[in-house]
């Protein structure tokens, strides 16, 4: 089983935008608790924050008391996390779409098929599991589509509990809802239909622990399915984006650098590489 990434360029690119993310998740929920906190300053006073804070840029916008203000605040977890969410699924979806390209094109699946899989979220890990002869963990799967039908239901279903979430709640096997609650903390098995679907800080932490490691197994999965020449493809391509320059012996040295730091687990040989420059 292969457990290291390849972190080939699009790879590269995911992460870097998924830790950005986190980052700026992160620090929005940390902002919201320490400006609650800083305000705890001027408790009691009845005048408004453009007031206090004439300085701070956008501060006419919360033209509130500090009470006020802090209650917001207070419960800003609840709107950063449904507003989070979506947005980590919507990277990892963009993600997969790479991954069902470069299976196109190393010819493990057609350009339909990978069209069919591409069109939603819940249809992708499927079209790169067939594709590949490969399965991602249950649980993660069975905890991304739980988030994915939250998000459902928070778009379409004015944040209620659908019937379809409800139905997918119910095949929860017992390491499902083990993960689900080591992280958040809460069950979702009494859910009721109707009821209002919670976000928040627990949820966000869940949907960026997941994306992280089913982009992973899909990461691994490719390994497996693309011959070496695409890989090495790959890697010379990846190169000539850094330094559209080199040529000859110094493309091969930085391509056999390319090859330790960012494609290890694939071994790439010498001869890959100098087969992959002449077909380039």
């Amino acid at each position: 089983m292969v457990n290291a990434v390849v972190r080939f360029a699009d790879y590269r690119t995911y992460e870097a935008k998924r830790i950005e993310a986190s980052n700026a998740m992160m620090g929005l929920l940390a902002g919201a608790q320490l400006a609650s906190h800083l305000l705890q300053l001027t408790a009691g006073s009845e005048r408004l924050l453009p007031e206090v804070f004439p300085r701070v840029r956008h501060i006419r916008r919360f033209n509130l008391t500090t009470e006020d203000a802090r209650q917001i605040l207070d419960a800003a977890d609840a709107h950063l996390g449904a507003m989070s969410v979506p947005y980590s699924l919507a990277l990892h979806e963009d993600y997969l779409k790479t991954c069902l390209d470069l299976l196109v094109r190393g010819g493990c699946c057609s350009r339909a098929r990978a069209a069919a899989a591409k069109g939603a979220l819940a249809r992708q890990h499927a079209g790169i599991a067939d594709a590949t002869g490969g399965a991602f963990n249950p649980d993660s799967l069975a905890q991304l589509d739980t988030l994915r039908l939250m998000r459902n239901c928070m778009i379409h279903d004015g944040s209620r509990a659908s019937r379809p979430l409800i139905d997918h709640i119910a095949t929860w096997t017992a390491s499902t809802e083990a993960g689900w609650v080591k992280l958040t903390g809460r069950t979702l098995k009494d859910l009721q239909l109707n009821a209002r679907i919670q976000f928040g800080h627990p949820e966000l932490i869940l949907s960026l622990a997941v994306t992280k490691s089913l982009a992973r197994e899909a990461n691994c999965l490719l390994q497996v399915a693309l011959a070496p020449e695409i890989w090495a493809d790959l890697l010379i391509e990846d190169v000539r984006t850094e330094h559209p320059d080199l040529k000859g012996e110094k493309l091969l040295r930085k391509a056999r650098g390319f090859a330790r730091f960012h494609y290890g687990p694939l071994r790439l040989t010498d001869a890959l590489l100098a087969d992959a420059i002449a077909r380039d």
